[in-house]
């Protein structure tokens, strides 16, 4: 931190009573967010340091006190500073299930957890009672955009030319606007085990502030279908049919399955396109090691015949899906990129 930053951090902890507290920072994620561990007189929090200028601190809080509200369990929100973009929330320790499950915890149990939590939010009739956007056609084509704009320029070894783009926006169009309508709820958007917490018996949930409402699969299928990890075909379909009976009411299975397939592919696009991003633009290329597994998921969402359109699209541009490793600079990378 820059001398002006330490002098309001100091400040901020002072007024909300951690002056002189112990500050242990934790290792930066894929977004402008720090998070940093503090301790006094034994007593423990967290601070979050969210930039106004790239990160949307009002939504974590108001999201935050919504999800309290539904029986979610997450961090509570000690205090807050918006123009600053600080908030001391609780330190809710260090077991993520991702951590759990490299320490071999009993895996069926920790994802029956996070279904359970899903259930139950999507069973909950006021899980939408928040004012937010819905996940609608724009957020969706943006989304799935990042795969052209930054992942397939790189596999191709040039930028996409704008005809190519518009037909791929044209072919998702004629996807989505043929999808039968789900039943929405609240989508968390980033719900996979490193977002995930063991905190006593309850499974609690981060990383939430982009939350929109939309289609009940996304979560759903952002957690069973991870980019960290991979999880066997039958432990998928155990998932699948807990989720499915722990339902209130009778959910349309087929189209269940429908929406996890599409939103599913969107994803790994969107996802392909961030870890391509975070590497060229920010200089952060260790997610470059979960690409592999992406390609593959959007390899294998191409055989849905729901998603013949995109295959026929990707096939007519003759590129290759595959793990990127050009030998160009970064400079050349972003030339070739489409810079949002």
């Amino acid at each position: 931190m820059d001398e002006a930053k330490l002098l309001a951090v100091s400040q901020f902890l002072a007024n909300s009573g951690y002056a002189g507290c112990k500050i242990t920072s934790l290792v930066p994620d894929a977004s402008f967010r720090q998070y940093h561990r503090l301790e006094r007189d034994g007593q423990k929090a967290m601070l979050l340091d969210a930039p106004p200028d790239k990160e949307n601190l009002r939504d974590f809080i108001s999201i935050s006190t919504h999800l309290q509200k539904l029986g979610i369990r997450c961090p509570k929100i000690y205090d807050h500073d918006m123009a600053l973009g600080f908030a001391l929330i609780e330190d809710l320790g260090d077991l993520t299930f991702t951590r759990l499950l490299n320490e071999r915890a009993d895996e069926t149990a920790l994802y029956t957890q996070a279904i359970h939590v899903l259930a139950n939010l999507h069973n909950n009739p006021t899980a939408c009672d928040i004012k937010l956007p819905y996940y609608d056609w724009r957020h969706f084509i943006d989304e799935a955009l990042l795969f052209v704009d930054w992942y397939l320029p790189l596999a191709a070894g040039e930028r996409m030319p704008e005809t190519d783009r518009d037909a791929f926006i044209e072919e998702w169009f004629e996807i989505h606007d043929r999808l039968s309508p789900l039943e929405d709820s609240l989508v968390l958007r980033d719900y996979h085990v490193d977002n995930l917490m063991q905190v006593g018996n309850d499974c609690a949930v981060l990383d939430y502030q982009d939350a929109l409402i939309g289609s009940c699969s996304y979560d759903f299928i952002s957690l069973l279908e991870d980019a960290r990890r991979d999880i066997s075909r039958e432990l998928f379909d155990s998932m699948i049919e807990l989720y499915w009976s722990l339902r209130d009411e009778q959910v349309d299975r087929k189209n269940f399955r429908q929406h996890c397939s599409i939103f599913g592919a969107a994803r790994h696009m969107k996802i392909a396109g961030i870890f391509t991003r975070l590497w060229v633009r920010d200089n952060k290329p260790v997610y470059l090691k979960h690409l592999p597994r992406v390609i593959g998921y959007i390899s294998r969402s191409l055989h849905d015949p729901k998603l013949k359109r995109i295959q026929k699209w990707l096939s007519s541009l003759g590129v290759e899906l595959r793990t990127i490793s050009p030998a160009l600079s970064r400079e050349q990378l972003l030339e070739i990129c489409q810079s949002p």
